[in-house]
């Protein structure tokens, strides 16, 4: 494999190639040598923004009457480690890493970390060298089967399978839902169950059964955007 041909696998040439070699470079490069080198972390960093923006202006746009929570939970579907390592595969990525020799011997090329930070990188390394509008292009190219086949209808039909997709992108453990009380008749009872993640109390929901009220308390969950956000905002990436 050569610079070349896997420009031509990512659809884009690059001005200034040493800007690619940069996000192609792993840390264990330089720790190898015991010198400082540069490696893809600060491109990671800034090609994490682009690919956030990018999403998050084409959910806005095929999306115009979607509320906040559901194309939060769609964004961290398209954008999660998962996608970003299949991104990374289609392309060839990991037969063109610099990688020290001990991360070599463990399989860092087919490493799914390896692969999603250098494809993050490699995004970053776009929009240096040619700005925002080639970049975002660049990422909705790549994502375009996947935004293609958004279907709303998946947001309101399954809230808790939605609900864990969703917090698996951030990783850990699954949501716990917990039933607050029971009141009512026995022909008539109203369940309250509130949903749980990480100490975080994420939403609550009623209804004539625990399933109904579970399903109510993560359709809850997915509305309210606010708790959303903060688990992005905290790292959107699972550990």
């Amino acid at each position: 494999m050569s610079i070349e041909d896997f420009q031509s696998r990512l659809g884009y040439t690059f001005r200034n190639v040493q800007i690619l070699q940069e996000a192609l470079t792993h840390p264990s490069y330089g720790h190898e040598l015991r010198q400082h080198a540069p490696d893809n972390q600060r491109l990671e960093f800034l090609g994490d923004a682009v690919l956030q923006l990018a999403v998050t202006q084409r959910l806005y746009e095929v999306l115009p009457h979607e509320s906040e929570g559901p194309m939060t939970m769609l964004r961290a579907r398209l954008v999660n480690r998962s996608q970003l390592h299949s991104l990374a595969e289609q392309i060839d990525l990991g037969s063109e890493l610099v990688l020290g020799k001990g991360e070599e011997l463990n399989s860092g090329r087919t490493r799914s970390s390896n692969l999603a930070d250098a494809m993050e990188a490699v995004i970053g390394a776009v929009f240096l060298d040619a700005g925002w509008e080639t970049a975002r292009d660049l990422v909705l190219r790549l994502l375009n089967p996947e935004i293609a086949q958004i279907d709303k209808k998946n947001l309101s039909e399954n809230p808790k399978g939605d609900l864990q997709e969703f917090l698996q992108t951030k990783g850990g453990e699954p949501p716990e839902y917990i039933c607050e009380s029971e009141s009512g008749p026995a022909h008539a009872r109203i369940f309250e169950v509130s949903v749980h993640w990480q100490g975080q109390k994420l939403g609550s929901g009623s209804g004539p059964s625990k399933k109904e009220a579970e399903i109510n308390a993560a359709r809850a969950a997915l509305t309210a955007h606010s708790h959303l956000e903060s688990l992005i905002a905290s790292d959107h990436k699972p550990s």
